[in-house]
């Protein structure tokens, strides 16, 4: 990990230092670095999926298996990128199988329908990432599923069978109220999140930030912001969504900006909106495009 007492220059100690809650080369990190601030990396949490010794218990999601490749389920909600790609690497090409028997999948977020894609899969429903998993999703799913029906049908139409994949520190809002609609609804975690331990962040990062060296901490995540408030203390960040951001100011951290996209262009605008480069150090810095 980058260790934040890393000598400076002039320059350097005069542009914005900014702790990312995110792995060192991850493309938000490469992107503040390339137009010219000083980047300190830590994903804040580790990620442990089912069938590790502190994650969720790996016989139910197998459990699942039989019914998504037979094509048992109507609709897959994945909640993140992790989740589609956690569940294709328990259980793989069970999703192809599923779209090949006619399951539908929903996705929140654009990183997450990158995901599916990349698996040679394409959303049938894309929710924006502030959409999170609350009743927006449960909205746009009954918009695309009448269930109950809005008129009445002289045969029962059959119940919905939704799976929805995630962590297991989601919120499923929407899963309520689908499943209060009479939808057969199953959140089946695949993996959850830990946070790091005090000595597992960057040398010096507590007592740096704690002194004001950070102008401000880029948090990508609900659970990096308990983290950060955790382990350092309070202080100033900028956000990816509006669900971060309700986080982040419920344990007590300023929120300076919300990224109005949540990709690397998005981060990059709402950190130079809070925390504008002086033009010597834009100039010095490599030109990208993104």
């Amino acid at each position: 990990m980058v260790d934040s007492h890393q000598p400076q220059t002039d320059d350097a100690a005069q542009t914005p230092r900014l702790l990312v809650s995110r792995p060192a080369g991850d493309p938000f990190s490469k992107a503040l670095e390339q137009a010219g601030y000083h980047v300190v990396s830590t994903p804040f949490n580790h990620c442990c999926t089912a069938g590790d010794p502190h994650g969720p218990g790996l016989s139910a999601v197998c459990a699942w298996e039989e019914p998504l490749r037979a094509g048992h389920v109507m609709w897959v909600v994945f909640a993140s990128r992790r989740g589609v790609e956690v569940l294709n690497k328990l259980l793989p090409d069970a999703l192809a199988d599923a779209a090949k028997a006619g399951t539908k999948f929903a996705v929140v977020g654009p990183a997450t329908g990158a995901a599916l894609r990349r698996l040679g899969l394409e959303p049938d429903l894309e929710m924006p990432a502030s959409a999170a998993t609350g009743q927006q999703l449960g909205k746009a799913l009954r918009e695309k599923v009448d269930y109950p029906p809005a008129k009445p049908t002289k045969k029962k139409p059959p119940v919905p069978t939704l799976l929805c994949i995630g962590s297991a520190l989601s919120r499923w809002d929407s899963a309520v109220m689908l499943h209060e609609a009479g939808w057969d609804v199953t959140c089946l975690p695949v993996y959850t999140m830990l946070p790091l331990e005090a000595e597992e962040l960057p040398a010096g990062t507590i007592d740096d930030w704690r002194h004001g060296v950070f102008a401000c901490a880029v948090v990508t995540a609900p659970s990096a912001a308990r983290v950060l408030s955790d382990l350092c203390g309070k202080g100033t960040v900028v956000c990816i969504g509006d669900t971060t951001a309700a986080t982040a100011k419920k344990v007590g951290l300023k929120v300076s900006r919300v990224a109005k996209t949540a990709d690397p262009t998005g981060v990059l605008e709402a950190v130079e909106q809070a925390f504008p480069l002086e033009e010597s150090t834009v100039s010095a810095s490599p030109a990208q495009s993104f």
